[in-house]
């Protein structure tokens, strides 16, 4: 139990090393969050309107779901799934089988920018800490 208490940890300080850069290079952000298999491990809330709890718990089920079907239908693990409603975008970004790294944001014309920030977010998070 120990490991997975250091590994979480140093996930959450990774975390925190990121956001401030994805802050910067994605425009109106709602929430940055680190899910675990257990919920949300940390976050950065931009718009207090939204429940993180609630929309991590259904996010997390339709990860679930989707690295099921991923993976059952042969297509490998899920790396990233994107998910555009009327008034935002929210992409996760598998951090392990168990981690993601999950972008709220409402700037739907700026899903390429923000994609590719949270990709290079997610590998500054899994580099080994020198």
């Amino acid at each position: 139990m120990p490991e997975i208490r250091e590994t979480q940890n140093s996930l959450a300080i990774k975390f925190r090393e990121v956001v401030d850069k994805l802050r910067q290079t994605v425009t109106h952000i709602q929430a940055i969050m680190l899910v675990g298999p257990h919920g949300v491990l940390d976050y950065v809330l931009d718009d207090p309107a939204l429940n993180l709890e609630t929309v991590a718990e259904e996010y997390v089920m339709l990860l679930r779901i989707a690295r099921s079907a991923s993976e059952d239908s042969g297509a490998g693990n899920l790396v990233e799934n994107i998910l555009v409603s009327e008034k935002s975008i929210m992409i996760a970004r598998s951090l392990s089988p168990d981690h993601f790294l999950i972008l709220l944001s409402r700037a739907q014309d700026q899903i390429g920018r923000a994609r590719y920030e949270l990709k290079l977010a997610a590998r500054e998070i899994e580099r080994p800490r020198t």
